[in-house]
């Protein structure tokens, strides 16, 4: 299966958007509120998002429950972009047991991609290429192997059709 993701320079805007600072590899998390605050903290050290950006990411799912679990194992921790987004980004954390969200269709989580954008229009266009990338089905599987942001970058190479940002 091929994934059509936003490209600009014919690279994805995901794999331009990962780099070795917002990824956190076998994270040894016991809730899912641990493992939205360590994504949340990538996200705040790499200049994408204020501290609360995280804390209303930690908010929405205690409100409304684990809708960010999208897929069996993956789950997409986002806000509102007027919650603390600086500018487009995402992080990625990968688990070292899966957890719990309270997904009875989609627990346990292994992977998680976050993400933040600035304006509704880069948020939306976001939060649809990563729910096309959780619709590979080799993802999930690869993501528990990844041990760097070469294999990262590697299976998003391999497995991304560049499409041009319109």
């Amino acid at each position: 299966m091929s994934i059509q993701v936003v490209s600009i320079g014919g690279v994805s805007l995901l794999q331009d958007l990962l780099s070795e600072d917002n990824v956190s590899f076998h994270y040894p998390a016991e809730t899912w509120e641990e493992v939205i605050r360590h994504g949340g903290q990538l996200m705040v050290d790499a200049g994408f998002t204020d501290p609360s950006y995280t804390e209303a990411m930690v908010e929405v799912v205690r409100e409304m429950g684990p809708y960010i679990v999208l897929a069996p194992g993956l789950a997409m921790p986002h806000a509102r972009p007027e919650n603390g987004a600086k500018r487009v980004g995402t992080a990625l954390v990968t688990l070292e047991k899966p957890l719990n969200f309270g997904s009875p269709d989609n627990d346990p989580v292994s992977v998680a991609l976050f993400l933040c954008a600035p304006n509704k229009d880069e948020h939306i266009q976001l939060l649809t290429d990563i729910a096309t990338l959780f619709e590979d089905d080799e993802f999930l599987d690869a993501a528990a192997d990844f041990e760097s942001i070469e294999d990262v970058q590697a299976f998003l190479a391999e497995h991304l059709e560049d499409q041009e940002y319109v």
